[in-house]
């Protein structure tokens, strides 16, 4: 079979693979619980730097309280119900084993990336590649920033209070920015190469779960992957760096009474060791 136009890879621990092949899914987790604390607030902050910019180069009061009203409603997105599954380009990364696995006991699966944003697009999420290139998130967000302003600043009717009018009309804004910032990651973290898939789900639905964390119950949902022997989803299974890589590849082939990776089962090849 010819090698998938696209192929994304995530890193995860025995538990966590064992945990997909189970349940035949993988799981989303609501954006604020990520690993990294700042995860979407980059975006927001960067859209509120250009509101403010664009609200001291104008003296039209009106102007500058819709400016406000769109930074405070940026705020509350905050706290907005994104679940996010995370994958990279890289098969076989150092950083990704060592950020993403335990310590000798970290598994890649390979995902044919066609299929993986159609079968997810179907339960709403949708797979795009990150943004770390600071040029093109500025150019998103002040694009963004410009549509919204002029088109609250021009649809306003003069006898109403333009907070009031921004907070009513606010959710088409929105609903484009979302589309977009969930994406935008730092530049220092550009060498994970890392595509997501992102929606955007109330607490009140059914699939919301939640998980135990380190300190915290996390709440997830699940994608499910329609595997069976006769999948293609899976492409491969990279076994990580680990102690024993004998014992887990005789293991790992067990698997195979489950699913059919279409281009198997092997191991890392980073030399690395924390053991």
């Amino acid at each position: 079979m010819p090698l998938p136009s696209l192929l994304l890879h995530h890193y995860t621990s025995g538990q966590g693979l064992l945990g997909i092949i189970d349940s035949n899914s993988i799981w989303s987790t609501r954006i604020q619980y990520l690993n990294d604390a700042k995860e979407f607030s980059h975006a927001i902050e960067l859209a509120r730097i250009a509101i403010y910019k664009r609200k001291t180069e104008r003296t039209d009061e009106r102007f500058s309280v819709l400016c406000e009203a769109l930074t405070d409603q940026l705020k509350r997105l905050s706290g907005l119900a994104l679940y996010v599954v995370c994958f990279s380009e890289v098969e076989d990364s150092l950083s990704q084993w060592r950020g993403y696995c335990p310590s000798g006991f970290g598994y890649s699966i390979g995902f044919d990336g066609e299929q993986l944003g159609k079968i997810a697009n179907a339960q709403g999420f949708r797979l795009q590649k990150c943004i770390y290139n600071e040029h093109e998130q500025n150019q998103a967000i002040n694009q963004w920033v410009e549509r919204a302003l002029s088109s609250a600043s021009s649809s306003c009717p003069p006898s109403q209070d333009p907070r009031e009018f921004l907070e009513q009309t606010s959710g088409l804004f929105l609903n484009e920015f979302i589309e977009f910032a969930p994406y935008m990651k730092h530049n220092a973290f550009s060498a994970e190469r890392e595509w997501r898939l992102v929606a955007l789900i109330p607490s009140n639905d059914a699939r919301v779960k939640l998980r135990p964390g380190k300190s915290m119950l996390i709440p997830y949902a699940p994608i499910n992957l329609e595997l069976s022997i006769e999948s293609t989803l899976i492409w491969n299974i990279r076994i990580g760096p680990t102690p024993h890589l004998e014992l887990a590849t005789n293991s790992a082939t067990h698997l195979f009474n489950r699913i059919r990776p279409v281009n198997g089962i092997g191991p890392s090849f980073v030399p690395y060791r924390d053991w």
